[in-house]
């Protein structure tokens, strides 16, 4: 992950610019009119983005962008934080079959587990 100040608190506004800087492959799919202006939009193709990866059992690329959630997670703002829960985990495909879902919530790691695993509750009667 390349940050000018990894301490430094991410802002939403800045979330595009990370995203772009770590993921230029990405870069396309974010400069949509859409995504460019809503930071719940440009995480949820970032989810997208994933989910490729996670459908095609690529788990380094997996393992990149789990790490980089976990950076947003890490340092994002209250309003960082929300979206990558409500559209982020939320969107991502992580429980195909068993054996790959273990393999994934170990690669998204504890704090992000804990996360997803509040809106599983969350959605339970």
């Amino acid at each position: 992950m390349t940050t000018s100040n990894p301490a430094a608190m991410i802002e939403h506004y800045q979330v595009l610019a990370e995203l772009e800087r770590e993921f230029p492959e990405l870069t396309p799919e974010l400069e949509d009119t859409q995504c460019k202006r809503n930071m719940y939009r440009q995480l949820s193709c970032f989810a997208r983005f994933t989910n490729r990866f996670i459908d095609q059992q690529d788990l380094a690329q997996v393992r990149r962008c789990f790490q980089h959630a976990n950076h947003l997670w890490q340092h994002g703002d209250q309003r960082v934080q929300a979206a990558l829960q409500n559209s982020y985990l939320f969107a991502l495909h992580m429980y195909q079959n068993s054996q790959l879902s273990m393999q994934l919530r170990i690669l998204l790691g504890p704090a992000l587990t804990r996360c997803a695993q509040q809106l599983t509750y969350a959605q339970l009667p």
